[in-house]
């Protein structure tokens, strides 16, 4: 046609232009999304402009502990944390924890808690580190809540 170079060009209802390339997918296994634990929102890699990754079972633990129970469409999903943090505070929220991961160490077996680690903080708020051992991959890893 007359009047048009050998450039890619469009029309659309917004107008003519020349159509955006989008980024080459990552190669390699896909991950799930990396959830930030202090934002719990998903986050993108500044280089490649796709979501960040993370290992599965690292994103259904915290998932996990950072649901309150019963808040989901899922009956019995989630933590429910002691409500204060009276003398027995560090065992009760350890086994809360356990609780909220039992459908993972018990009922599916792919997840072996190696330790939790309860810390209080100010403000009536705790952070909870668990280490643990992916059965699947093999792999150990560890989430800070």
């Amino acid at each position: 046609m007359a009047g048009f170079g050998s450039a890619p060009g469009g029309s659309s209802p917004f107008g003519i232009g020349t159509p955006a390339s989008a980024t080459v997918p990552p190669d390699g296994p896909a991950g799930s999304r990396y959830l930030n634990p202090i934002t719990r929102d998903y986050e993108v890699d500044e280089t490649t402009g796709h979501f960040k990754q993370m290992p599965g079972t690292r994103q259904r633990v915290l998932l996990a502990v950072m649901t309150i129970r019963d808040s989901s469409g899922l009956p019995g999903f989630g933590v429910r944390m002691p409500k204060r943090m009276g003398d027995a505070f560090e065992r009760q929220a350890e086994n809360a924890v356990r609780q909220a991961l039992r459908h993972m160490t018990d009922v599916e077996k792919c997840l072996l808690i190696n330790s939790i680690t309860v810390e209080r903080g100010m403000g009536g708020r705790a952070r909870v580190t668990i280490a643990f051992t992916d059965l699947v991959t093999g792999d150990q890893d560890r989430v800070r809540v």
